[in-house]
């Protein structure tokens, strides 16, 4: 009877998924603490009028050898053999103008003029995003906690920091005024950080927008870090630039919570005494050729010579000869870039994904991984979060 409605489920959503426009589809591995999942998901997401909903079917095993497979999002304390737990909410907003909220894979957070949160994301988890938004002003809370099964509601936290942000308009100055907060009972790292906040203020000229932002870091040992960027930064369609001089003091760290922040805070020495007071400049460059893709370059450094290298990239191959084309996408983040000549070494984390796409956004491809001083190959199956 069990195996009837897995099959009566399976068929509605696949008769749901070419009902619809978009859905998400995945095939591939999810990493959970020490624990490896081998993932099944699919289904629908769809967007009528203010309400956007996306629904899949998810199953899971941790030992594939076993043939034991469970329902609902990996991770659970207690694994499920229900069937109701199979079924995802992965996406679910709504958008009143003036309220919106959004719960579904996490999305991207940078802040102000990103000197501190740059980019800060974590591949899939669920997070839930709410805001208000009058004119002008607007403000938003992004809360960490994901849904685990449906049949008991069991729901858990998904990361560790809560952020929030406000934005209005001051005397013809755009202001922003943000924040995080560390939630964790336990935490690997030898001091974590416990608060962050800051406020930046810009102003558009030309089509360049000028501005200063101030940051402090407070670490759960009671140091205090501050540091401040001023620059200019403008979208002129192609070309995207960012650039200007920074200053910080004993415990503070730019680029802090960025793509690399979760590996940053699960080192054992992570903490305060890891940055020392100092100055330097920031540049960033993006290039955006439509539908083509985009790439995006950013170098920090200092005037002692220590830079920072990291750089993200999707390039879209046209379709040639029949064929769907292709879809590159890359990674680079070094800090130690350059260092005896090599561009790659110990420090550096790189990798790079070719994508054909079956159809929609269904992929199929290879990811190449550089890890222990060379290139890992694995292939997989599914959305674009396989990237």
């Amino acid at each position: 009877m069990g195996k009837v409605k897995v099959l009566v489920l399976v068929s509605l959503l696949l008769v749901a998924i070419y009902g619809f426009s978009d859905f998400y589809l995945n095939v591939g591995t999810l990493q959970i603490g020490n624990e490896n999942y081998m993932v099944y998901e699919f289904g629908p997401e769809f967007t009528i009028g203010p309400l956007t909903l996306g629904i899949t079917l998810t199953t899971y095993a941790s030992d594939l050898t076993t043939g034991s497979f469970y329902f609902g999002y990996p991770g659970a304390p207690q694994p499920s053999t229900n069937i109701i737990d199979g079924i995802n909410i992965t996406a679910l907003g709504l958008d009143l103008g003036s309220f919106w909220f959004r719960y579904g894979r996490m999305r991207s957070i940078t802040y102000g003029m990103g000197f501190v949160f740059n980019g800060y994301v974590v591949p899939d988890i669920r997070t839930l995003d709410l805001g208000l938004r009058f004119g002008s002003t607007s403000a938003s809370v992004h809360v960490p906690y994901q849904i685990l099964q449906l049949s008991n509601f069991t729901f858990q936290q998904s990361d560790s920091l809560y952020t929030g942000i406000a934005r209005l308009n001051v005397l013809s100055l755009d202001l922003s005024i943000f924040g995080g907060m560390e939630i964790e009972s336990e935490s690997p790292s030898a001091t974590p950080l416990q608060y962050v906040a800051g406020v930046s203020l810009t102003k558009e000229i030309f089509g360049i927008s000028l501005g200063a932002e101030a940051d402090i870091q407070y670490w759960k040992d009671g140091t205090t870090g501050y540091g401040a960027f001023a620059g200019a930064y403008g979208d002129f369609g192609i070309l995207q630039l960012v650039a200007g001089p920074y200053m910080t003091s004993d415990g503070f760290s730019p680029w802090l919570i960025g793509r690399n922040y979760r590996t940053l805070r699960l080192s054992n020495d992570f903490g305060p005494e890891a940055y020392e007071a100092d100055m330097g400049y920031i540049v960033s460059l993006g290039f955006t050729l439509s539908p083509y893709g985009k790439v995006s370059a950013s170098l920090k450094g200092n005037f002692e010579g220590k830079m920072t290298l990291s750089g993200e990239g999707v390039v879209n191959i046209p379709a040639i000869g029949g064929t769907n084309g292709l879809v590159l996408y890359g990674y680079l983040y070094d800090e130690t870039p350059f260092e005896d000549g090599q561009f790659f070494d110990p420090n550096t984390q790189a990798r790079l994904t070719i994508a054909y796409p079956v159809f929609g956004s269904f992929f199929a491809g290879v990811k190449y991984i550089w890890e222990n001083q060379e290139w890992k190959q694995t292939a997989f199956v599914g959305g674009s979060a396989n990237f």
